[in-house]
């Protein structure tokens, strides 16, 4: 663990970053750097935050009212390295006059490519032959064995059109995919994609189903026991974005009894998954360790971003990237 040592601002890091971008907040602040393997404790990190001006947060930080209130009335800025920031209780922050900012835009490409790249793990099951090979089954060619799904002419539906939706959109669409998508808030697109009705309709039609929505209390939950009954028996289910979108015991039964066919998860509920959850012991599905925005210069940006953000508001001014701007007043 780095220590602040002198008066002038502090900023809690709340897990190890690029020693470059912690330089830059030293520049103008101290930067104290929670070094650590594993997250905070919701006791470490209220004790940690105590008189921050800034906090750069992570996923794994439950940024809550407790925590702003033991950070102090220096408490200005909570930084979010990512996209996704339901970790933090924005209302609290706003009422707090507590700036939130985010890193939007900057993992689009990377998240889509990933998220089509599951896609086609699903499909192909990947996860699973390499499983196969590595226990020592293959012996010889097998016709008949670990036949998957074609990409090609199959139908993608996608829930939640947003960047990262839509750009997965753009991959399939050049892999000959059929697209349908479910949104709430994105215009009518000019890729060539058909905009669904319903979600029920969308769960019906697709061999995949590509989550890209974010967490929120309409979404939580969302696909459930009835939800993946409404699936082809042959479909997969694709998570890139939040956990609990998913009913976890309801997609271990789906799976179990054969109501969809795969499931290709790079975020699960809990997370991380415990290593003796049902899901983990299944061959038809492929778990990885919450890893879509997970590249060197991806994850150098979002830090630069967040970054970014905290300099702002040290010299007074708003994050430039800010999800509550319209709920601060710094007068």
């Amino acid at each position: 663990m780095t220590s602040p040592t002198s008066s002038r601002p502090k900023i809690l890091v709340t897990r190890r970053q690029f020693q470059d971008q912690v330089d830059r907040l030293n520049e103008v602040s101290d930067a104290l750097v929670l070094d650590r393997p594993a997250p905070a404790t919701p006791d470490e990190l209220r004790a940690a935050a105590a008189g921050a001006h800034g906090i750069f947060a992570h996923i794994t930080d439950a940024v809550d009212g407790a925590v702003m209130d033991a950070a102090g009335p220096n408490l200005k800025v909570i930084a979010e390295f990512g996209v996704g920031y339901d970790n933090i209780d924005v209302d609290a922050a706003s009422e707090r006059n507590i700036a939130v900012g985010n890193t939007p835009g900057v993992l689009t490409e990377t998240a889509a490519d990933f998220g089509f790249t599951m896609i086609q793990a699903a499909g192909r099951r990947i996860a699973e032959s390499d499983r196969f090979v590595r226990r020592g089954e293959w012996q010889w060619f097998e016709p008949l064995d670990l036949l998957g799904v074609d990409i090609f002419g199959s139908t993608l539906g996608i829930v939640g059109f947003g960047r990262i939706g839509s750009a997965v959109a753009r991959r399939a669409l050049a892999s000959g995919m059929e697209v349908i998508y479910v949104t709430r808030s994105q215009p009518e697109n000019d890729l060539g994609c058909e905009r669904v009705g319903t979600l029920d309709e969308l769960l019906e039609r697709s061999d995949f189903v590509s989550l890209h929505c974010p967490l929120t209390p309409e979404t939580n939950g969302l696909i459930g026991p009835d939800q993946l009954k409404r699936m082809k028996p042959e479909a997969s289910l694709i998570n890139t974005a939040r956990g609990p979108i998913v009913n976890t015991d309801a997609l271990a039964a789906a799976l179990r009894d054969g109501d969809i066919a795969y499931a290709a998860l790079d975020v699960t509920d809990p997370e991380p998954i415990p290593p003796d959850h049902p899901l983990v012991t299944m061959e038809n599905v492929t778990i990885v360790p919450h890893i879509a925005s997970a590249t060197v210069g991806t994850r150098r940006k979002m830090s630069e971003m967040t970054v970014e953000n905290i300099l702002a508001t040290i010299d007074g001014k708003l994050p430039p990237n800010c999800v509550n701007a319209d709920r601060i007043n710094w007068g």
